[in-house]
């Protein structure tokens, strides 16, 4: 095949990325869509398009890319074939099942033979960190997940690399920082294990070489076991639930995926779930981080509801305005309600069809 271009979004620390390439292969034009996963999957999803049409191409590269609040860089063959090769060789290495049609990349798996390494790539996939706050967030994400390899890259060290306080790859659901002086800070995590919810605190002293950060040391202290009902406390925050009817929902289901290719959708027995990310990674500026604080907008059809959740008044203005306008024939406003804390999620959580009963 002949090589056209290749895309890969710069979102390594947040855990994810992805990976189009454009090929050219008798007359034909091949796209190819991965996801790379760095906690424990390796290549987490692949599709491939034959012959798409602008538009059908640039909507499937929003479903892929567009939820990773990363910018996207054109990278060469060679880079573009490392990574599928190394993410994909990650799937044996953590007993998972290769995605999609395996044919038509297993031989970038079994037989490309890579002449880079991943520590070349990490500049290429890893976004610029240009403030310590951010970095000491995306450090403590990256030793919650167990990320040896994030870990060592950063620290030039092995012994760092080996630390851990996670059974599995952890998820960081909430983190305060507080700086201690020139280069140390204190990060307070709250975060997610096999069998339960933490808090530790880890002491970090970093230094900058160059453009990068890098950390000269860490020290962890003991973790505390939390109840599930204090971590929500702490990641929750106040939501708005607009609730309309509908009317052909199999129809505005559709036209909605169609119009918002970049929403993450979910579909259920009797329902469907979009998530709008933002198109950013800014909250991990922020001196406390919270896992869903990337979260725009959520969306569920269950019956005849939809169901519209946000998080600011502004937002909540203009999503509206935007649904009664663009579907106008699918959708009336019947309620519109605020709550001090988010409770639309768990209401599709909890398996009920019926929001007044949930709410009681």
């Amino acid at each position: 095949m002949k090589f056209n271009f290749a895309k890969v979004t710069n979102s390594r620390l947040m855990g994810s990325m992805g990976l189009l390439i454009n090929w050219e292969k008798d007359n034909e034009n091949i796209v190819q869509y991965y996801l790379l996963d760095s906690e424990g999957l390796g290549l987490a999803d692949y599709i491939s398009l034959k012959n798409p049409t602008k538009e059908d191409a640039y909507k499937e590269e929003d479903r892929l890319m567009g939820g990773l609040g990363a910018e996207r860089i054109r990278i060469s063959e060679e880079q573009a074939l490392f990574l599928v090769n190394y993410y994909g060789n990650k799937n044996a290495h953590y007993e998972k099942e290769l995605p999609g049609e395996v044919k038509e990349y297993i031989d970038i798996i079994e037989k490309y033979k890579p002449t880079l390494t991943i520590d070349e790539i990490y500049p290429i996939i890893c976004k610029n960190i240009t403030e310590e706050v951010e970095f000491i967030n995306y450090m403590t994400m990256r030793f919650i997940a167990w990320d040896r390899e994030s870990l060592r890259y950063f620290s030039n060290s092995e012994e760092i690399s080996n630390m851990h306080i996670t059974n599995i790859n952890g998820t960081l659901l909430k983190n305060t920082v507080s700086k201690k002086g020139k280069g140390k800070y204190i990060s307070e995590a709250i975060y997610e294990d096999s069998d339960g919810y933490y808090v530790s605190k880890i002491a970090f002293n970093i230094s900058k070489n160059g453009e990068t950060f890098k950390i000269n040391s860490m020290l962890v202290s003991h973790k505390e076991a939390i109840f599930d009902f204090e971590v929500f406390d702490e990641i929750s925050k106040p939501e708005f639930v607009s609730i309309y009817e509908v009317n052909n929902k199999e129809q505005l289901i559709e036209k909605f995926h169609e119009d918002n290719p970049f929403l993450l959708r979910s579909d259920m027995e009797d329902a469907t779930f979009f998530t709008r990310f933002n198109f950013n990674n800014n909250h991990v500026k922020e001196d406390t981080y919270v896992i869903n604080n990337d979260i725009r907008s959520i969306y569920y059809q269950i019956n005849e509801k939809l169901f519209v959740g946000t998080y600011s008044d502004n937002n909540r203005k203009y999503i509206n305005k935007i649904l009664q306008c663009n579907y106008k024939e699918h959708l009336k406003l019947e309620e519109e309600l605020y709550f001090e804390e988010m409770v639309l999620y768990d209401f599709v959580e909890s398996g009920s069809d019926d929001f007044e009963d949930f709410l009681d």
